[in-house]
């Protein structure tokens, strides 16, 4: 791990950091947090950031750093707290981002910034890490994930998600010498939520002034790199993906999804394969809070083409990549039962979501699974998952309940440490006492607090598994398996060569 400035990041050092059990993060020196930081605020010159590896068995709120000692310390950081329908909970989630080693900081294993995240609505505190294992294992670009305490001064703020932000830096670990292109963060902003539906501006316009209003800082679409040139901060690449996704210009109304047109231009334009495996294991997680009931809190990154990294606005190549998985493997406030959504027709189980009742458009999903070869990949996928990975035996051996040696050995200390009695309100403002973490994680109980719902995870998993391999059975029918599981990639399909 790079402690000092001036040291070259490394993707190992990256590894090494995420690949530990538990971190601890120790702010010391910085005034204590009572509001909600809505702005990045600079620790004050006399704080100090300091992180070293800690055991998750430790029964300590703070331990030492041990024989190995401080990993990384800096003075030049700022925090600021972070998230959308957690931001103002009792226990809130963080983002620290780290100086720039030109401007006299430090990065932490070659990152600029880290986010804390509080697991606030999940009892088991282990969905996150589930969620992004299942990616990394169907070769979907995305975050990593491990574990940290957090603490202010002498004050425990307890146990955190530690996130991979998506950045130039991870832009550059998966993409390589295309990592200079458009990345763009979809939210629900200007023009609605990032549904990806077509946008067309008087007199025929199609340019990306059709996808955000021109000074508005709440962007639906809002670019993260590049934003201060000009030349390639049209949003026009977006607006040619758009177009792409959406079939516009090709003849036969709905039926031109099926044609081979369709399919050429959009695996022209976009990783196809990557984004229907993120479909089978997003589908299959029930994590709705994304591009599914919700449409935001995902990425789309124009990489353009291999060998030709400066032409990505002439040639865009975009990767999806995933965000934000905390509401996922049985979560629910509205009584959804997202074990038994239709496994091709996603919208038919949105309605809660959407004001009269309407169902969430989401074309990207909707259109590409119109077509036959893109749809049998998809349900190949599922299938494999379902062969493989998403059971629940699967799943009981990566929580091992009761045991030092998965999940629970690396969480239930840490979390355990929030409170004072196993009944009580812990005092970290995490709304699920000790004893529902227990019954949640080990006893896969299901929980109630207020408008929410957890299932128990292997539960979830269940139902979940059961209802898709009904279904599946049906659509077999008509549509036989083509794909078998040594098809599938252990890593992301290279990037095209330009046409």
């Amino acid at each position: 791990m790079d402690a000092t400035s001036g040291a070259a990041p490394t993707a190992h050092a990256k590894d090494e950091f995420f690949a530990a059990n538990m971190h601890m993060f120790h702010i010391t020196g910085f005034p204590e947090q009572h509001g909600v930081l809505m702005n990045h605020t600079a620790a004050p010159h006399d704080a100090r950031l300091d992180v070293w590896r800690t055991d998750p068995a430790d029964d300590r709120h703070i331990p030492d750093p041990g024989a190995q000692g401080v990993a990384f310390s800096t003075q030049s950081y700022s925090v600021v707290n972070s998230g959308n329908r957690t931001l103002h909970a009792p226990k809130r989630s963080w983002k620290i981002t780290l100086e720039h080693p030109e401007h006299g900081g430090d990065h932490l294993a070659g990152m600029a910034c880290v986010n804390l995240k509080s697991m606030y609505n999940d009892p088991s505190q282990m969905r996150e890490a589930l969620a992004w294992r299942l990616f990394r294992n169907a070769a979907v670009p995305s975050a990593r994930h491990t574990y940290a305490k957090l603490a202010f001064d002498a004050t425990y703020y307890g146990l955190f998600s530690v996130i991979e932000q998506v950045d130039k830096r991870f832009l550059k670990d998966h993409f390589g010498d295309n990592h200079h292109g458009n990345l763009y963060k979809a939210y629900c902003g200007d023009v609605g939520c990032a549904t990806l539906e077509h946008r067309a501006g008087p007199d025929g316009d199609d340019s990306g002034r059709q996808y955000f209003r021109a000074g508005d800082d709440e962007r639906t679409y809002r670019l993260k790199t590049n934003k201060d040139d000009h030349d390639v901060g049209t949003y026009d690449d977006l607006a040619k993906f758009i177009a792409a996704i959406n079939g516009t210009g090709l003849p036969g109304g709905d039926a031109r999804f099926g044609t081979d047109a369709f399919r050429e231009s959009v695996d022209a334009i976009m990783n196809v394969p990557a984004f229907l495996r993120w479909a089978s294991v997003n589908l299959l997680l029930g994590s709705w809070d994304n591009y599914y009931a919700t449409p935001s809190n995902y990425y789309l990154y124009n990489s353009g083409p291999l060998g030709a990294e400066g032409d990505f606005m002439r040639s865009p190549y975009f990767t999806f990549i995933p965000w934000d998985y905390d509401n996922c493997l049985g979560i629910d406030y509205f009584g959804t039962k997202w074990q038994y959504t239709d496994i091709l027709d996603w919208p038919s189980n949105t309605r809660h979501y959407w004001r009269e009742h309407a169902r969430s458009r989401i074309p990207l999903v909707q259109n590409l699974l119109r077509n036959r070869d893109y749809r049998q990949y998809y349900l190949d996928h599922l299938e494999f998952l379902l062969d493989t990975q998403f059971n629940p035996d699967t799943f009981g051996e990566q929580i091992a309940a009761g045991s030092d040696d998965g999940l629970w050995g690396r969480v239930h200390q840490a979390a355990y440490l929030e409170s004072t009695t196993p009944y009580g309100q812990p005092f970290t403002g995490r709304q699920f006492t000790n004893d529902e973490v227990y019954l949640s994680s080990c006893e896969q109980n299901e929980l109630r607090h207020g408008q929410e719902k957890a299932e128990g995870i292997i539960h979830y998993v269940r139902m979940r598994r059961d209802s898709a391999r009904q279904q599946l059975e049906q659509l077999r029918k008509s549509i036989p398996r083509a794909t078998d599981g040594a098809s599938f990639p252990a890593t992301m399909e290279p990037l095209p060569r330009q046409a």
